[in-house]
C-alpha cells in the first residue's frame, strides 16, 4: 500500500510489552485489504477487456482496409490482353471491355516537335588554342602521352611518345605526332581531333592502344578519346576520332561558362515561366525546366554538345521560347547562346514538326481495315482498349480481350480468406477459457488476456452480424436486375454437408472453385455486383460489410462506446478507480487507528512496568 500520510514516518511497537506489534498489524490490515484486492482484480480484469477490444478493433479495421479496394471493379474483374507481337504494341484493357478479337496495324508512330541547336554550348576550337585551354569537360593536365601502333597479331609496330606544355597550341601537338610517327598523322575538324594512317600506310595498323601507365598527361579525356574505337583501314586510311569536339563542356559548366552576359531573370517555354539564375550550371537549368508545367523535355546530347528540346506530347505541336516575363520584363540575355532562340524569337536551329500515329483496325479478321486512327500520341484507345505503340508493323497483329478468370478467383479467395480469419479469431475469443498459472508462475500479457471475452453478448453480436452477411440472401430492390443474390450461388458457401453444422456455426467460408470459375467466366460483371453493387436501396456483400465494420470500429462507434475513453468499460474503470482512492484513504486511517490503540496499551504497560519497579524497590528497603 502507498505511504500512510496519518502516521508518522516511524513506528515503533513491543517496546513495553514484548509484543510484535508491526505484524499483529499486517495481520488485522491484511483482512481489511481484501475489499481492495477485489477491485484491483476487477481492475486490471477491465483493462485487460480493454486491450482485447483493442485488438478486435484492429482485426477489423484490417478487413475494412482490404474491402476498400477489393470492391474496386478493375480489382475484382480485371481484363487480360493477349498480343501477338509486343515489339510492336501492348494492350490492357478495362472492366468494360467487351471479350473481343481483333487485329491491328501500326502504320505509323507519333513523334514530338523538337528544336536541335545549330550551334554547340562550347567553344569550338581551332590549331591554335592551347592545351590549357580545353577545360570544358575536365582540367587538362599537360606532360607525356603514349600512343602504339599494332598490327593484326597484335604486335607493336610502334611507340610513339610525345611530350608537351599547357601553352602548346593542338597545332604543336599535331606536328609533334605528324614529325614522330611513322604509320599517323593528326588533324583538327570541326574541332575534333582525328589521328588516322599517314598516306602510303593504309591498312596496315589494325589496331592501336591509348595511354601507357607511364603517361603524366590526361591526353585522352582531353581530345575527348574515351568511347571512341579504332577504325581499320585499308583502301582508306585508319583512323581512331574525338567522340566531339575538344571545346565541348559538361552539365557542371556555370550558364555564365557559355553566355557571359546571363543575368538572373526568366524564360518562358510554352507559357510556362521558368526562373534563371546567373549561378546556375547546365544540369541546374535541365532539371528545373524538366520538373515544371511546360510539357517539355530538355537534355543534353554529349556527343553533339548541344542542349536539346522537344515537347512531351506528340504531333505537329509548336515550341514558344521566350526571354523574359509577360511583360518583357527579367530578361536573361541566355537563350541565343543556348542556341533556341535569338532575341527576335526566332529559332537558332533546325526544328521538326512532330507527327500523328496512324493505326488500322480490322474487326473480323478478313485482313481488310475496318477503321483508321490518327492520334498526336502513340496510345490509341478502342472499345475500352487501350494499345501503347512501340514500332511500325509490316503486318497485322492479333489482340484477344479475354475475362482474367484466374485473378478475379485469386481476389476471391483472398476475401474468403480475411473473412475467415476475423470470424476465425471471433468465434475463438467467445469460447476460449482463461488461462490459470501453475503455483509460482507468472503470465504473461497474451495469456492473461485469453478468456476475458468468452461468451460476451457485444463480441457475440458482432459475430452473429458478420455471419449473417456471409451466409444471408440480399433483397435487392425491384429496379435492379441482379443474376446472384448470395455467396451460396457462386459456388461460396459454409462447407457443411451430411448433417454436420460444425462450419456453419464458426461462420466459416469454403469455396468450390469449378462453380466460382464458371460464374466469373459466364458473368463476370454479375459477380462484381453481387459483391460490391451499390446504391442508395441496395448494397453488395462486401458493401454490407465495409458499412457494419466502419460503424463498429469508427470513434464513437460500437467498439468505441464499450471500451473507449467513455465507453461502459471506461466509466466502470473510473468508478473502480475512485471507489478505490476511497478505500485506500479509509484503510490508512485504520492502520493509524491500530496503531494508536497498540501506542495507548504500551504507554500502560509500561506505566504499570515503571510502578511495579517503584513498589519493588520500596519492599527492598
Amino acid at each position: 500500500m502507498s505511504e500512510n500520510s496519518y502516521l508518522g514516518t516511524f513506528q515503533f511497537g513491543g517496546i513495553a510489552s514484548g509484543l510484535d506489534t508491526s505484524s499483529i498489524i499486517d495481520q488485522l490490515m491484511s483482512v481489511e485489504r481484501k475489499p481492495l484486492e477485489r477491485l484491483q482484480n476487477d481492475f486490471e480484469t477491465l483493462q485487460l477487456k480493454q486491450k482485447a477490444w483493442e485488438e478486435v478493433d484492429s482485426k477489423l479495421s484490417d478487413f475494412w482496409d482490404f474491402l476498400a479496394t477489393f470492391k474496386l471493379k478493375s480489382n475484382l474483374i480485371p481484363k487480360t490482353v493477349q498480343v501477338s507481337d509486343e515489339n510492336v504494341l501492348s494492350a490492357t484493357a478495362s472492366t468494360s471491355a467487351t471479350n473481343t478479337n481483333f487485329k491491328v496495324k501500326v502504320n505509323s508512330l507519333s513523334s514530338s516537335t523538337s528544336l536541335t541547336p545549330n550551334n554547340t554550348l562550347g567553344n569550338i576550337p581551332d590549331l591554335t588554342t592551347q592545351y590549357y585551354q580545353l577545360n570544358g569537360r575536365t582540367t587538362p593536365v599537360a606532360g607525356t602521352f603514349t600512343l602504339k601502333a599494332l598490327d593484326s597479331s597484335g604486335n607493336v609496330l610502334e611507340t610513339l611518345n610525345i611530350n608537351f606544355s599547357g601553352t602548346d597550341t593542338i597545332g604543336d601537338i599535331i606536328n609533334q605526332i605528324d614529325t614522330n610517327s611513322t604509320y599517323f598523322t593528326a588533324s583538327l575538324n570541326n574541332g575534333k581531333l582525328r589521328i588516322e594512317e599517314k598516306v602510303g600506310q593504309e591498312g596496315t595498323v589494325a589496331n592501336i592502344l591509348l595511354g601507357d601507365s607511364s603517361d603524366t598527361s590526361n591526353f585522352v579525356e582531353v581530345f575527348n578519346l574515351e568511347g571512341s574505337d579504332y577504325v581499320p583501314g585499308g583502301a582508306t586510311a585508319g583512323y581512331i576520332e574525338s567522340t566531339v569536339h575538344v571545346g565541348a563542356i559538361n552539365t557542371s559548366k556555370l550558364l555564365s561558362d557559355i553566355s557571359p552576359d546571363v543575368t538572373s531573370g526568366i524564360i518562358r517555354i510554352n507559357g510556362t515561366e521558368i526562373t534563371v539564375s546567373s549561378t546556375d550550371t547546365v544540369g541546374d537549368l535541365i532539371a528545373r525546366i524538366n520538373a515544371s508545367n511546360a510539357n517539355v523535355i530538355v537534355w543534353y546530347d554529349e556527343n553533339e554538345d548541344k542542349l536539346m528540346i522537344r515537347n512531351k506530347e506528340g504531333g505537329p505541336q509548336s515550341i514558344t521560347i521566350e526571354d523574359g516575363d509577360s511583360n518583357g520584363n527579367n530578361l536573361t540575355n541566355v537563350l541565343d547562346d543556348l542556341s533556341w532562340v535569338d532575341s527576335g524569337g526566332n529559332y537558332l536551329g533546325t526544328i521538326i514538326p512532330g507527327s500523328a500515329a496512324n493505326v488500322e483496325i480490322d474487326l473480323d479478321g478478313d485482313g481488310t481495315a475496318d477503321l483508321t486512327k490518327t492520334t498526336w500520341g502513340n496510345t490509341v484507345e478502342y472499345n475500352n482498349v487501350t494499345l501503347n505503340l512501340k514500332s511500325i508493323s509490316t503486318g497485322w497483329v492479333d489482340v484477344q480481350v479475354t475475362q482474367d478468370v484466374d485473378a478475379t478467383y485469386d481476389k476471391i479467395s483472398e476475401f474468403v480468406d480475411k473473412y475467415n480469419e476475423i470470424i476465425g479469431y471471433i468465434y475463438d475469443k467467445l469460447n476460449e477459457d482463461a488461462v490459470k498459472p501453475e503455483k509460482g508462475e507468472t503470465l504473461s500479457e497474451e495469456d492473461k488476456i485469453k478468456g476475458v471475452l468468452k461468451g460476451d453478448d457485444n463480441l457475440e453480436d458482432i459475430f452473429n452480424s458478420l455471419r449473417d452477411m456471409a451466409y444471408g440472401v440480399i433483397s435487392w430492390s425491384s429496379d435492379v436486375d441482379m443474376a446472384y443474390r448470395s455467396l451460396y450461388e457462386i459456388g461460396i458457401n459454409s462447407g457443411d454437408a451430411g448433417g454436420t453444422y460444425e462450419n456453419t456455426m464458426k461462420g466459416v467460408l469454403q469455396i468450390n472453385e469449378d462453380k466460382l470459375k464458371q460464374a466469373i467466366q459466364n458473368n463476370a460483371e454479375e459477380v462484381w455486383k453481387l459483391f460490391a453493387y451499390e446504391d442508395s436501396n441496395n448494397k453488395g456483400i462486401a458493401i454490407q460489410f465495409k458499412d457494419y465494420i466502419w460503424e463498429t470500429t469508427k470513434f464513437g462507434g460500437t467498439i468505441d462506446q464499450i471500451s473507449g475513453t467513455t465507453g461502459t468499460i471506461g466509466l466502470e474503470m473510473r468508478d473502480i478507480a475512485k471507489r478505490m482512492t476511497s478505500l485506500i484513504d479509509q484503510l490508512q486511517r485504520k492502520e493509524a487507528y491500530y496503531w494508536q490503540k497498540f501506542s495507548a496499551m504500551e504507554q500502560s504497560v509500561s506505566q504499570m512496568q515503571a510502578q511495579g519497579s517503584w513498589i519493588m524497590s520500596a519492599f527492598a528497603k
